[in-house]
C-alpha cells in the first residue's frame, strides 16, 4: 500500500469499509477484515486509529464473542444517521413572526 498520512489512512478505512459493505453481507466488519480490504498488515497502530475514529464519531464499534476466539472481537461500521421528524405543532419564530409547521404545508 502507498504510504499515507493519518488523514489519509482514515480516508483509506473509511472507503474500505464502504466497499465491504457494498458486498452486501455485513454492516460491521473486523479489524482484519478492514485490513485485508486496505492492504495492509492489520497492526496496533491501525487499532489505535480506528479506535480514535470511533472516539471521534466517525466510526461506531460493538463488541463481540466470534467462535475460535479467546477474546471479544470489536467489529466497526459507518454509523447510520435519521433526521427525526418535527412535532406537529412545532413553532418557528422567524424575525420575530411566529410561524406553525402544520398552518402551511398540506
Amino acid at each position: 500500500m502507498i504510504r499515507l498520512r493519518r488523514a489519509g489512512r482514515e480516508n483509506a478505512i473509511i472507503e474500505a469499509i464502504r466497499a465491504l459493505d457494498a458486498r452486501g453481507h455485513y454492516r460491521m466488519h473486523t479489524r482484519g477484515e478492514i485490513c485485508r480490504k486496505m492492504g495492509i498488515k492489520s497492526t496496533s497502530r491501525v487499532r489505535d486509529i480506528l479506535n480514535e475514529m470511533y472516539e471521534s464519531g466517525q466510526l461506531v464499534r460493538a463488541a463481540t464473542e466470534l467462535d475460535g476466539y479467546a477474546d471479544e472481537v470489536n467489529i466497526y461500521g459507518i454509523p447510520v444517521y435519521v433526521q427525526t421528524a418535527l412535532p406537529a405543532d412545532h413553532e418557528i419564530v422567524i424575525n420575530g413572526v411566529s410561524c406553525r409547521i402544520s398552518e402551511g404545508w398540506n
